[in-house]
């Protein structure tokens, strides 16, 4: 019996999952995120130790492995290491970006193949497929320059607002209050403190992110500040989205739009605005149910290298039952 593996890797968290070449997902962990424009070397190969290893060690029945698919590049020491002692050739370890195994999981969880991934993480990006097989994507370029439309995005706008009630800007309105509450940010200086660390340790590119979640209840609660910045998140996805439609030509295509990502874990007060943004440029547009994470994706094409069909309905049930019990899709 074969086994592969399939990887997600991204701003805030590595998801690994280990896959039999009838389907079945028999290990999973998870690591810390793999960025290498956001963390140092060591934090980077810990994070490679926890998820590659870690869903290793859940399946102790695997001596060798045949093929490993991941959306980051993961090619240090953790990982050499990892290869060696399961017997994985250097070459069967592919690297392929977030697009593709997004791409992979719609297939698996919808049985549609879509024409355009939009992903709002910790970061930003689109990618689309449009006629014999010309590729087009926008975005990605990060937090400092890109990353329009996800949650760190959403982070840095709802921290900035909260200045603006703390210095007298703004009334301090329920967002102000119940942002504080829940961040435990009694005052200005306390977020000042927290933003910049006092030169020490300043706030993470994950931290950021990490507000989001809690805007996004706000917004679910219908708090109008909330409500209007998932509003915007969802306008610049769909700036991004229309671009890649405008690029491939398919304005007039039923295209189908897979969302991946946490932010989309807001549901309606995203999604939404983004659907109408889109509708607006591709009426015939058609947005799928959002993914949580692509190593189910990423697992189908590993067992597609090693010439197992992912699409028979068998190991594709196996591969769907397992996202399900994990959580993952």
């Amino acid at each position: 019996m074969r086994y592969v593996l399939g990887l997600d890797g991204g701003g805030s968290k590595t998801e690994c999952v280990v896959a039999r070449e009838d389907g079945a997902i028999v290990g999973r962990a998870r690591g810390g995120g793999v960025n290498r424009n956001f963390i140092n070397a060591e934090g980077y190969e810990r994070s490679v130790r926890d998820a590659v290893q870690g869903a290793l060690d859940t399946a102790p029945e695997v001596r060798e492995l045949a093929w490993v698919v991941g959306s980051m590049v993961c090619d240090g020491p953790a990982m050499r290491a990892i290869a060696q002692a399961y017997a994985l050739d250097p070459a069967h370890m592919q690297w392929i970006g977030e697009a593709l195994p997004a791409r992979a999981s719609s297939e698996v969880a919808h049985l549609r193949t879509p024409d355009l991934v939009v992903v709002s993480g910790t970061g930003s990006l689109v990618a689309g497929w449009g006629r014999n097989g010309k590729q087009r994507g926008v975005g990605g370029a990060g937090s400092i320059v890109g990353d329009e439309g996800s949650a760190y995005w959403v982070g840095v706008r709802a921290l900035t607002r909260l200045v603006e009630c703390f210095d007298g800007r703004r009334p301090f309105e329920r967002f102000a209050q119940e942002l504080t509450q829940t961040l435990n940010i009694p005052d200005h200086h306390t977020l000042i403190d927290w933003v910049y660390g006092r030169g020490v340790k300043p706030i993470t590119r994950d931290e950021m992110a990490a507000v989001a979640p809690r805007v996004a209840k706000l917004a679910n609660e219908g708090e109008p500040f909330a409500i209007d910045l998932f509003r915007r998140a969802g306008d610049e996805l769909a700036f991004q989205a229309n671009a890649v439609i405008r690029l491939l030509d398919m304005q007039n295509d039923p295209v189908k739009v897979q969302l991946y990502g946490g932010c989309f874990r807001a549901g309606a007060v995203i999604i939404e605005p983004l659907r109408a943004g889109i509708h607006q440029y591709a009426p015939y547009a058609e947005l799928l149910p959002p993914l949580k994470c692509t190593a189910i994706g990423a697992a189908a094409l590993a067992l597609r290298a090693i010439a197992v069909n992912a699409s028979d309905p068998a190991i594709r049930q196996r591969l769907l039952d397992g996202g399900l019990k994990y959580d993952l899709l």
